[in-house]
């Protein structure tokens, strides 16, 4: 009878093992962009829409809080209109880890940008904003009347 349970216990334990690298690539609990984060937390949301002034500087913070992700890898990936402008690698400590990337976004740097949560290659979460010069009439009036949209999605293995 002890070997039956003990082979039982075995197999459950080896099927465990093997079911774990299903669920520990763990989910993205927050995203959002920020004009600053301040004791690990972001001090606002920026929205769908981010507009510059003709010779200032915008710096644009990406914040995320990653659960069940301890011991991994995850990069914030910066995007400018499906360009890849950066890419930032933290290394995860725990199972609740809040991390942030910033960009210096300057005039000319106007179009969609998007922060991709990538771990193992694999595109986990994104959000964008639409970064609008406010000088240009002509893209500043469009802009307002028909805004981009914003893509937020979501996908997480279990």
């Amino acid at each position: 009878m002890r070997q039956h349970f003990f082979r039982f216990a075995l197999a459950s334990l080896l099927s465990l093992c093997i079911a774990v690298p299903a669920w520990a690539e763990g989910t993205v609990a927050r995203a959002v962009f920020s004009n600053d984060v301040i004791d690990r937390e972001p001090i606002d949301d920026i929205g769908q829409v981010v507009y510059v002034k003709y010779g200032e500087i915008q710096r644009v913070y990406f914040f995320t809080d990653l659960r069940g992700m301890a011991g991994s890898q995850v990069t914030h990936r910066w995007k400018l209109d499906g360009d890849v402008m950066a890419d930032i690698s933290f290394d995860i400590g725990g199972d609740r880890w809040r991390v942030w990337s910033s960009k210096r976004l300057m005039p000319g740097f106007d179009g969609t940008w998007t922060a991709e949560v990538v771990q193992n290659g694999k595109v986990i979460d994104s959000r964008s904003f639409r970064y609008i010069d406010e000088d240009d009439d002509d893209s500043s009036s469009s802009a307002m009347e028909t805004p981009d949209p914003v893509i937020n999605t979501t996908e997480t293995t279990q």
